[in-house]
């Protein structure tokens, strides 16, 4: 027994032996990274404070290990991804996993009211109303916007409005745009006669509003009308009928009636409102009293359904070229005519630069947007018109309005006056991934132009490639130029040594221009440019107000990075940035 019990063991030993070899090659096996991002382009710390870098590693069981390093120890130092801020200053974060690379940059500032930490969060410290007292007729409303929302950086901007009696006024969230200008805002609407007081709360601080709702009863009706008049509708067809009273503040209850109920209905919907509804083929009126007023509409009730559906819209401009500052209005045709609702809603993909309304199409900034109409009744129905704004006084976009601005500098070079894209020199302007001409919605390495390819067993970008098989250019041709490709005339992007030439031989001072953030270089010979700190783009656009970054034509010896500028309030330096961000273009001319 002993004899067939040892045979046994020795049985099951020689079966174990293939099974333990797969394991152990299953432990032994190298999963190489195939993709390393931050989470993050830029970090904001404060001097003294403690922070860990979120980074993505594709696949999340590669055997790579992670090798982390600063470009400045002094300022950022980095240890297993965890971030020491030492200094005022800029460095930039790598990341390595095997072949892979990936760079972000942190941003050290003084810690607000001497403390250490704290974190990325900027409390707003004041704010500021368009109105400091107003007067309001019950039922009617005025519009409040925050005018100033300070600092410009602080973390979180959100609005808190509050009244102190809602039920003399009610104050909602309503923003606004104004001359293209977007503000934060609250609509007061009065409800009985009072006093109160409207209050707009953000961070630490807050802004006060006097309210003073009157009646408007007192104010005698002088006309009536109604709008629509004359009405036609098909069965079973409905429209809006509103009561206009002059002047506008006179409150009055208006009273609806129909002669004929077997071919129309009405029915109040509010103060000022009815709603009409076609029953059977006929003629019939619509009667409105209000203050000893009265006014009558014509309803004409057609035969047949009134439930046609719209099918098509057709603009009559699909595309349109304007110049910031100027105005255009594209008209819609809605079709089929008998169309029991040709209402369309307007939109844009860029309402601060592209603004529409009612189909008329203002450009306030320079951009590329697309304007659409979409049908209410039938939303799959739309017609869409792309839109190119360009800088005022360029004759349609054949000139840039940039000036060559000659600071003085030893070498000779021109800076331009605003940045590729922009109409006055604190416009942020366009953004752009290195090497690319065209701006777009996302900047990502999954978008970018270049790659990254795979070449043989060696990850490669298909341009600009300074590894075994790659091109070895590492600067900027004319053609994936920014500044040349979309401005001509002799403009390109500066070199990574001219930047440092400016960095070097100018003064730099933080400073606002017309409410925008950014620095002022003033060259050897007094004459000074504007760089507003238009931040970065990345999935979306983060850090506006708060720093600027701005490519260089100059390639980066890391792998898959570029020469940048950075900039904020304590000062400038030179930063690697992921090809794929999206960052501001300054053009030069020599």
């Amino acid at each position: 027994m002993t004899k067939k019990f040892f045979s046994a063991i020795a049985a099951i030993a020689l079966l174990a032996v293939p099974a333990c070899d797969e394991l152990e090659k299953a432990l032994n096996e190298e999963i190489p990274c195939t993709s390393i991002i931050f989470d993050e382009p830029t970090f904001m710390m404060t001097v003294g404070e403690t922070k860990t870098l979120p980074v993505t590693v594709e696949p999340a069981n590669t055997t790579d290990k992670l090798e982390w390093s600063s470009s400045d120890e002094e300022t950022v130092s980095i240890t297993d991804g965890v971030a020491i801020a030492k200094k005022e200053g800029i460095a930039s974060i790598t990341v390595k996993a095997g072949n892979q690379l990936a760079g972000c940059r942190v941003v050290v500032q003084k810690a607000q009211g001497g403390e250490v930490g704290g974190g990325d969060k900027i409390e707003v410290t004041e704010i500021q109303l368009n109105k400091t007292e107003i007067t309001v007729v019950t039922g009617l409303s005025e519009q409040l916007e925050v005018v100033k929302l300070l600092p410009e950086n602080a973390t979180e901007k959100t609005v808190v409005w509050e009244s102190d009696n809602t039920d003399i006024a009610l104050v909602i969230p309503q923003d606004a745009t104004v001359n293209g200008v977007f503000y934060k805002g609250g609509r007061v609407t009065g409800k009985n006669p009072g006093t109160t007081i409207v209050r707009a709360l953000a961070g630490v601080a807050k802004a006060e509003c006097k309210v003073t709702v009157t009646s408007g009863g007192s104010v005698t009706i002088e006309s009536l009308s109604i709008d629509p008049s004359p009405v036609s509708l098909a069965i079973d067809e409905e429209k809006i009928l509103t009561a206009v009273v002059t002047p506008s503040n006179a409150k009055a209850e208006v009273v609806w009636k129909i002669d004929n109920e077997k071919i129309a209905v009405v029915g109040s919907i509010n103060e000022k409102q009815a709603k009409v509804q076609g029953l059977s083929a006929g003629k019939t009126t619509v009667t409105a009293t209000a203050g000893g007023k009265s006014a009558t509409c014509e309803v004409t009730v057609t035969g047949g359904s009134g439930n046609v559906q719209v099918q098509s819209i057709t603009l009559d401009k699909t595309t349109l070229k304007l110049e910031v500052g100027q105005s255009a209005q594209i008209t819609a045709t809605i079709l089929p005519e008998n169309a029991h609702d040709k209402s369309i809603i307007w939109t844009t993909t860029d309402p601060y630069n592209a603004y529409v309304n009612g189909g008329k199409v203002t450009g306030y900034g320079v951009c590329e947007a697309t304007i659409t109409a979409t049908s209410v009744s039938n939303p799959q129905v739309t017609a869409t018109c792309k839109v190119s704004i360009v800088a005022a006084g360029s004759g349609g976009g054949s000139e840039t309005g940039i000036e060559a601005v000659d600071l003085g500098l030893s070498s000779g070079l021109k800076w331009g006056s605003m940045n590729v894209g922009a109409s006055k020199p604190e416009d942020y302007g366009n953004y752009y991934a290195w090497g690319e001409t065209e701006t777009k919605t996302k900047y990502t390495t999954s978008n970018y132009k270049f790659g990254p390819v795979k070449y043989s067993e060696i990850t490669l970008y298909s341009k600009y490639e300074t590894k075994l098989g790659g091109d070895k250019k590492t600067v900027l041709e004319a053609e994936d130029d920014a500044a040349s490709a979309n401005l001509g005339n002799g403009w390109r992007m500066a070199t990574f040594a001219e930047w440092k030439e400016l960095r070097e031989s100018c003064t730099w001072t933080w400073t606002q221009r017309n409410g925008i953030n950014g620095m002022l270089v003033t060259g050897p010979n007094g004459k000074s440019i504007f760089l507003p700190a238009s931040g970065v783009f990345q999935s979306s656009l983060g850090k506006k107000g708060t720093y600027g970054s701005y490519w260089t034509s100059t390639l980066a010896s890391a792998e898959g990075m570029a020469n940048a500028v950075d900039f904020y309030s304590g000062g400038n330096d030179k930063a690697l940035i992921d090809r794929s961000t999206g960052l501001s273009v300054r053009p030069v001319k020599n």
